[in-house]
């Protein structure tokens, strides 16, 4: 028994990679933010989702588990908040229904001749979507059909385990169907 999860620790060990191993840099001044991609991807349907790393600020707010509304996590998504590499979890239904959303994002003109659309969601410490970026260049009409989905959204769930809850960012991309 003890050697079963001796290997299995250590399997998780290396396959999870060695801190600080993501091979990114960043700028030693602690005003600068810079962000960049984690190559973990979740695949959806028609999206795909991947947590944005950024460099820790000094004013960056903090929670921890006992502070959160904590509730058991299905199966789906604590193999979801693994593969993003992320504290936070998103609700097992979530990608279902912004995939729900997609004749309605696609459905003007302007909006079908897009292709994909990419966007940065902003989880707050709290696990509460708080705002969002659009990457692609866009009419104001999508742009507000984007924020009416958002709205929408369930809160992200903490996964247990971890010691403070921080803010995170996730690039969503949504492919035309």
């Amino acid at each position: 028994m003890k050697i079963t999860l001796f290997a299995l620790c250590i399997s998780t060990f290396f396959s999870l990679g060695f801190p600080g191993s993501l091979g990114v840099a960043y700028s030693q001044a602690p005003e600068i933010t810079r962000t960049e991609l984690v190559s973990a991807t979740v695949q959806y349907q028609n999206l795909f989702l991947k947590k944005v790393v950024s460099t820790p600020s000094e004013a960056m707010e903090e929670t921890t588990f006992d502070d959160l509304k904590s509730a058991e996590l299905t199966f789906v998504e604590q193999s979801m908040a693994e593969d993003l590499g992320s504290h936070w979890a998103w609700a097992e239904h979530t990608l279902d229904m912004i995939d729900s959303y997609s004749p309605f994002l696609f459905r003007t003109k302007k909006s079908r001749e897009l292709e994909e659309v990419k966007l940065i969601l902003q989880v707050d410490e709290l696990g509460r979507v708080s705002g969002f970026e659009v990457l692609t260049d866009m009419d104001k009409g999508l742009k507000e059909r984007l924020d009416h989905m958002i709205r929408k959204l369930p809160d992200c769930k903490p996964v247990p385990g971890f010691t403070a809850y921080t803010p995170e960012a996730f690039e969503l991309t949504i492919t035309k169907q």
